[in-house]
C-alpha cells in the first residue's frame, strides 16, 4: 500500500527545465535511445520534449502509470454516493411521499440521473486532473530548445552534478546538439 508521502511525491515531482543541458535530435528514434541511455546512467532529473507522441517513450523514461484514471474513478464514485445520498435524503427523510404504490426510496427510477451525474463528475475530475497534474495553464513557460514544438525532439538533463562531458558521454553515439541552459 502506498503512503500519502509516496503519492504526493509521485504526483508533484515535476521540475521545470530552468538549468542543465538540452540535447536536440532530428528523429524520434534517436530521442528514444537517448531516454534509455539517460535512464541507464541513473540521471534523476530529465524530461523529453516532442512535437508528437512517441510510442514507448514513457517506458524508456521509467515513468509510472498516470493518476488520471484513478481521479476519474474517484469522481464517478463520489458522484454516485452524493447522488444516492441526496435522493435518499429527499425521498425518505425530508419529503416522504408514497406515489404509485412505490416505496419511499425507489432507486431504479433514478438510474438515468445517477448515470449522468456520474459521467459529469468523472469528466470534471478528469479535466481538472489533466490541468493540475500536467501543469497546464502556465503560458509563461519557456521552451528548452528552439523549434521543439514543430520538428525537433529534445531531452533535458537537469541533475546539478552533471557536466557537459558527462552529458556527451551519456549521449555518445547519437547525433545530438547539446546546449547548456543557464538560469
Amino acid at each position: 500500500m502506498l503512503s500519502i508521502a509516496e503519492i504526493k511525491r509521485g504526483l508533484f515531482s515535476y521540475e521545470e527545465a530552468t538549468r542543465g543541458f538540452v540535447a536536440s535530435f532530428k528523429s524520434a528514434g534517436d530521442l528514444l535511445k537517448a531516454a534509455e541511455k539517460t535512464k541507464q546512467a541513473n540521471v534523476k532529473s530529465f524530461d523529453c520534449f516532442t512535437p508528437c507522441p512517441i510510442h514507448g517513450l514513457d517506458h524508456a523514461m521509467g515513468l509510472h502509470r498516470s493518476w488520471i484514471p484513478v481521479l476519474t474513478f474517484v469522481g464517478g464514485i463520489m458522484a454516485l454516493i452524493l447522488g444516492l445520498s441526496y435522493i435518499f435524503y429527499i425521498d425518505v427523510l425530508n419529503w416522504p411521499i408514497v406515489y404509485g404504490g412505490k416505496p419511499f426510496f425507489s432507486w431504479p427510477a433514478y438510474v438515468p440521473i445517477l448515470f449522468e451525474l456520474t459521467i459529469y463528475f468523472a469528466s470534471v475530475f478528469t479535466v481538472v486532473g489533466v490541468l493540475v497534474l500536467g501543469r497546464l495553464g502556465k503560458i509563461s513557460r519557456k521552451l528548452p530548445a528552439p523549434r521543439v514544438t514543430s520538428d525537433v525532439f529534445a531531452i533535458w538533463l537537469g541533475d546539478a552534478n552533471l557536466t557537459r562531458a558527462d552529458v556527451e558521454r551519456i549521449l555518445s553515439g547519437l547525433p545530438a546538439e547539446i546546449q547548456e541552459i543557464q538560469p
